[in-house]
């Protein structure tokens, strides 16, 4: 009992002590009332008298830029160097906002321009990454390490300022002595797939100032890095050039600057993925469960890009060495087709981008170069292997494969070519209904009773009977008017096995 009431009298005190705590002066100060604030300075308030959270009035004088109520404070007897709970100082809080007259006095009073916060981010971290310049530049002649490294990525200030756009910021950083080729962290994470399990791919680190920018768009800060001598060519830990960097993310204005200021357009990503293979795929951008990167940029578009990199002797026919990473684990593994040997080409011809295949048929892309498992241009075309929750091609008609598989055949594709399931680019207009593309294919040559591997012919494909949909690949979708096109064109029913499509889908290409 007598334990009881003495925590109900400590915690009573307590109480009483915090409901004691004098909090005008700190209210006046956060609402700009400095009048009011002045007067109370006047009367021997409580400079450190704060908020619950250990904010001060210091810290709000510091948000609203007002340097003469910080003098006021600070000779009142405020604390210069006091961190709220979120060990957030006043100083970090002027390099915020940008003013460099608090951050002058601030630091006139005895406050270390090295300061660290929480994450071991400095004030010039801070003002960099706002890029306040002026603040900045009066840290670094108060002793401010230039390139000093945060503790949650280990990045400089320059590698903030890149990725917030700030050249002048970065201009300043530079004539300083920051180093603009200075690498983050490299993160090594437990692991990079789910329990299902499926790629959530985790961002490696290991990023430069360069890398940065090109990954934000930042063209001015670009442009000033290659002033500077960054080195251009320089990639991540998975190989990202600053291009494929920048086209992943949309950025073709800094793609477009990269590749006039003399890139190697040749580097490949860990997958084989180029800066021409990434302008293609952002030329029909693949749909996904976030919104999809701008295929046009402020000044220029990929189109553009394609035909830069093209002139510039791109490697046409540059194929993946595996499928490209998911970008989100939303996005459902779609697109397993395009894995290891899918070449630009064969990227372009799923989504029926005629005036990509037209340019790249003209530079000499091989129109009878295959995947690892078999599919060709035409095949991808006509959607073979491809899956309803795929990315890619959502928005092709029918014309559009018409068109692409005309282009296709007339620079020497196989019209009957198979994949390593025996489906031709029949079988898989048949799946798909695409009533138009089974009557070019015939007119072209391809052999409307081909069987599958499983003993399923087109008709077979077109009546539902292979299967091909749902989660487990069982479910078959009747294609009426295909299938009585099919029929007039002398198809046949395979020679299906008895009991049906197999359990599970049939071995789709996939990342190799």
């Amino acid at each position: 009992m007598r334990t009881g009431l003495s925590i109900l009298l400590v915690v009573t005190m307590a109480t009483s002590a915090a409901a004691a705590v004098d909090t005008r002066l700190v209210s006046a100060v956060k609402m700009g009332d400095t009048a009011t604030a002045t007067a109370l300075l006047a009367k021997k308030a409580d400079p450190n008298a704060g908020e619950p959270d250990g904010t001060t009035p210091l810290h709000w004088a510091a948000r609203n830029g007002d340097a003469a109520l910080v003098d006021r404070l600070l000779r009142a007897g405020a604390n210069a160097k006091t961190a709220n709970r979120y060990g957030v100082t006043p100083i970090a809080i002027a390099c915020e906002t940008g003013s460099a007259a608090v951050v002058e006095r601030l630091l006139k009073s005895g406050v270390s321009a090295n300061a660290t916060g929480p994450l071991g981010e400095t004030a010039l971290h801070t003002c960099a990454k706002g890029g306040h310049t002026a603040a900045a530049r009066l840290l670094i002649t108060n002793g401010a390490t230039i390139d000093v490294v945060e503790s949650w990525r280990g990045q400089t200030p320059m590698m903030w300022a890149a990725a917030g756009g700030h050249a002048e910021t970065v201009r300043m950083l530079v004539e300083a002595g920051a180093d603009v080729n200075a690498r983050s962290a490299l993160q090594t994470w437990e692991r990079q797939r789910t329990a299902e399990p499926r790629d959530k791919w985790l961002p490696p680190g290991g990023l430069t100032p360069l890398l940065f920018a090109a990954r934000e768009g930042r063209v001015a800060a670009v442009k000033t890095l290659l002033d500077a001598k960054a080195d251009i060519n320089i990639v991540d830990a998975e190989s990202h050039s600053a291009l494929v960097m920048a086209l992943i993310n949309g950025h073709v204005d800094v793609a477009v600057e990269l590749i006039r200021r003399g890139i190697d357009i040749s580097q490949a990503d860990r997958v084989g993925r180029t800066g021409l293979y990434a302008a293609v795929d952002l030329h029909t951008v693949p749909g996904g469960a976030r919104p999809a990167p701008r295929e046009t940029d402020d000044t220029a578009t990929s189109l553009e890009v394609i035909r830069m990199l093209l002139d510039r002797g791109a490697r046409v026919d540059a194929a993946l060495r595996a499928q490209l990473p998911f970008r989100t684990k939303l996005d459902r593994g779609g697109d397993g087709v395009l894995g290891a040997g899918t070449t630009p080409l064969i990227r372009a011809a799923k989504a029926g981008d005629t005036a990509v295949i037209k340019l790249l048929l003209d530079k000499g892309a091989n129109a009878r170069a295959t995947t690892g498992n078999g599919v060709n241009a035409v095949m991808m075309a006509a959607n073979v292997a491809t899956r309803e929750e795929d990315m890619t091609g959502r928005s092709k008609t029918q014309q559009n494969a018409v068109d692409s598989i005309n282009l296709l055949l007339a620079a020497g594709a196989d019209v009957n070519g198979s994949d390593t399931n025996g489906r031709t680019a029949l079988h898989g207009a048949a799946l798909w209904g695409l009533t138009d593309v089974v009557r070019l294919l015939h007119q072209k040559g391809a052999n409307i009773n081909q069987l599958d591997k499983r003993g399923y012919s087109p008709l077979d494909t077109a009546e539902g009977k292979a299967g091909g949909f749902g989660f487990d690949g069982r479910a078959g979708v009747e294609r009426p008017d295909t299938a009585k096109v099919i029929k007039e064109l002398g198809g046949q029913p395979g020679k299906p096995p008895a009991s049906g499509p197999p359990s599970g889908r049939p071995a789709d290409p996939d990342a190799n």
